[in-house]
């Protein structure tokens, strides 16, 4: 009897756990970032069905602030008066079953966005990383002091800076395939971020020269969104 009453009591304290916990894990913490050269910043309300929560100003030169979808699967739109639900969606957005922090970087398509999820809580992306995106269709290196990196098309690459020596910088080149050869089309210094890490994206340009837009983010506590 008092096994059975020891098994009821172990089964009763994991339902109720498993209560308290199923909250933490329908709710995310959401940024975003434009990938567009340039500075623009648009307007899109996170929708799910038809409920549609309040704007969000997402650009290309700072992350957005932090906002909580209702769901983990949900739609970001603009108003439309040709909608029945008064909302056009311009990007799908499904997040990972796991995890509290994430990054939306928001790729054009058109009139649309290809969204790319970053786990923004990334054990890799920490203080003095650099997070690499690739918009083009080629693949490209980069050498951060010693070391290299290979950055493939539309897949998020994660690099540490080497260790800091005496100097508050390192050397920074970036490659492209040219007739079979990697090529540098950048080559700069960048200083070590502390407290900080950088976003990198790569991108033609219209005149079809490679290049690439810098984002930087303070590591400061960041509040949860209501």
């Amino acid at each position: 009897m008092f096994r059975q009453l020891s098994n009821f009591i172990l089964v009763a304290a994991c339902y109720a756990g498993s209560l308290t916990a199923a909250p933490e894990t329908q709710t995310a913490g959401v940024r975003a970032l434009l990938l567009v050269p340039g500075g623009p910043v648009v307007k899109l309300h996170p929708l799910s069905g038809n409920v549609a929560g309040e704007a969000v100003q997402i650009g290309a030169r700072g992350l957005s602030d932090p906002f909580k979808p209702s769901t983990r699967e949900f739609v970001l739109a603009v108003p439309d008066a040709k909608q029945e639900s008064g909302y056009r969606a311009v990007a799908n957005v499904v997040l990972p079953e796991q995890g509290k922090n994430f990054i939306i970087l928001l790729e054009p398509a058109g009139e649309t966005y290809k969204c790319h999820v970053v786990n923004g809580g990334e054990s890799r992306f920490g203080a003095d990383s650099v997070l690499f995106f690739n918009a083009s269709e080629s693949n490209l290196g980069a050498s951060l002091g010693p070391s290299k990196v290979l950055i493939k098309p539309r897949v998020a690459v994660f690099a540490k800076a080497p260790p800091q020596g005496e100097k508050p910088y390192y050397q920074v080149t970036f490659f492209e395939p040219d007739k079979g050869k990697a090529r540098p089309f950048a080559d700069t210094r960048w200083p070590h971020r502390d407290k900080g890490r950088c976003y990198i994206f790569f991108y033609r340009s219209q005149n079809g020269r490679m290049t690439y837009q810098a984002v930087d983010e303070e590591l400061a506590p960041v509040a949860p969104a209501e």
